[in-house]
């Protein structure tokens, strides 16, 4: 609860601290903010959820990186710190061979939806991995995990822990690597994933909708940005080497610098959802016919 009470004052003062014309109107919100017991409730069933696993429920079972990157500070506030780290490790036994990451894991036993392309790894012959490759927020999903899990709890020496030969540090590289070499549009100088609804990770144009297809359209958005903006800035606020620090710190600015110029409207001050680049370019072409 520490930290929700944490997020609301600071919430309160940034609202209170506000010099507007509406600054009682604030100060009424910020009252409001912190009579309501509802984020108490909330809280407390996360907990009573995660006491559980780290899985969505009992009903279903799988562990999904952009979840447990959510809810990894109340992990950690109700279950033991070797079985968070545990559950992490698992992540990485799955890393694939080109290095991408998987969206999460099950037990083989649990494998049980229509789902025709599975993730296997030598490194957890336990476990089944899943991706929906329509999406671009598995690895900086996983990075801000391992992130968070250090800040809050000083174990540095994850990094170092090596899994199938590789260190936890070594890995989350090799997924910079991956996303710059596979999701990396150069034009743009912008990561792209499928244009997606839903939660986020399911495209309209098919019945499954969840892998990367010859329906599925390109699209740069701001979500896949910031959170590899995210991803990049805890690197640099927990790895030790202050070289790698200054590269992933150019590598961020240059992130920022072109979603501000590409993604951000000025004009109406909100950023525009998709640049759809390869309708761009077919545009292009046609006008150049």
């Amino acid at each position: 609860m520490k930290s929700y009470s944490i997020y609301i004052l600071s919430c309160a003062f940034l609202i209170t601290a506000c010099p507007t014309k509406g600054m009682a109107q604030n100060q009424e919100l910020a009252a409001r903010i912190l009579a309501d017991s509802s984020l108490t409730v909330v809280d407390n069933l996360a907990k009573d959820v995660i006491k559980e696993g780290f899985n969505a429920g009992s009903g279903y079972s799988q562990i999904w990186a952009r979840d447990f990157n959510t809810l990894i500070e109340t992990s950690l506030e109700v279950r033991s710190k070797e079985d968070v780290r545990g559950a992490i490790l698992l992540f990485f036994a799955l890393q694939q061979k080109n290095n991408e990451m998987v969206d999460g894991y099950v037990l083989k036993k649990d494998f049980t939806w229509n789902d025709d392309t599975p993730y296997y790894s030598d490194a957890a012959p336990g476990h089944v991995g899943f991706k929906n490759t329509v999406e671009t927020d598995q690895e900086t999903s996983l990075i801000q995990l391992v992130g968070k899990y250090i800040k809050k709890t000083g174990d540095v020496g994850l990094l170092d822990e090596k899994v199938a030969g590789l260190t936890v540090l070594t890995r989350m590289e090799k997924m910079i690597d991956y996303l710059l070499r596979e999701r990396y549009n150069k034009q743009y100088g912008l990561l792209w994933g499928a244009m997606t609804a839903d939660w986020g990770d399911v495209q309209p144009h098919d019945t499954f909708g969840c892998d990367w297809n010859e329906l599925s359209n390109e699209a740069i958005d701001v979500y896949d940005n910031a959170m590899f903006i995210i991803a990049l800035q805890y690197l640099i606020d927990v790895v030790p080497d202050k070289h790698k620090a200054e590269q992933w710190a150019k590598l961020k600015r240059g992130i920022y610098q072109n979603v501000r110029k590409y993604l951000w409207d000025a004009k109406n001050q909100k950023f525009i959802p998709h640049i759809y680049p390869c309708l761009l370019y077919t545009s292009d072409a046609a006008d150049e016919r």
